[in-house]
């Protein structure tokens, strides 16, 4: 529960309220950002850039939304500023439009939450989650690592309940994709041939 009293000295430009008001968030924030950059250098410099956009924007905050979530919405656009400007981030892929319209894809692979966990190693982990889009990135990261639920993510993304189902159906397809596809080139790679014979 935002401290109202804090809250109104910090939007005045009470720079200790506004630290009081984010002190408890802060280590949330932090995992987010290193969740995108998977490294620590990386993850403090988009930290200290979520945290400058916030205290510049606390004005027009006005708890629409959880403080927390504000912060989550901060925090993931700094991380997708800063991955795009790294020539990091893959495009995104536009399929939101049926989520809007109630559809949704037929989809039997593992929850987000499975598939990470199935991920047979940390590279393989942040290789799948960094092969997603942003959009589809920002809602696993949420939802399977942080474990917000869908209103909060929705929330924080400024979309529908049904958009960010749709985005984690497609995370879900494509980290599926990606470490199959993993899992077959290095099968293939450890196939060899000798004396006109293949062997494993």
């Amino acid at each position: 529960m935002t401290d109202e009293l804090t809250l109104r000295r910090a939007q005045k430009g009470d720079a200790q309220a506004f630290e009081r008001l984010v002190a408890p968030h802060e280590q949330t924030v932090w995992r987010v950002c290193w969740h995108y950059t998977h490294h620590t250098e990386d993850a403090k410099d988009c930290m200290q850039e979520a945290m400058l956009k916030a205290w510049r924007a606390i004005g027009q905050y006005r708890g629409d939304c959880a403080l927390e979530t504000w912060l989550y919405r901060i925090a993931a656009n700094a991380c997708l500023d800063f991955l795009r400007r790294q020539k990091r981030l893959p495009q995104t892929e536009s399929a939101d439009e049926m989520a809007e319209s109630g559809v949704q894809p037929v989809d039997g692979s593992p929850t987000p939450d499975e598939a990470l966990l199935n991920a047979e190693s940390n590279e393989q982990l942040r290789a799948a989650i960094d092969s997603l889009p942003g959009d589809m990135r920002t809602a696993l990261i949420l939802y399977a690592l942080e474990g917000q639920p869908y209103e909060a993510i929705a929330e924080a993304t400024k979309t529908s309940i049904g958009t960010v189902k749709s985005r984690l159906s497609r995370a879900r397809q494509k980290i599926a994709k990606f470490l199959a596809d993993g899992n077959k080139s290095r099968r293939t790679s450890s196939i060899h041939v000798k004396g006109g014979q293949i062997h494993a």
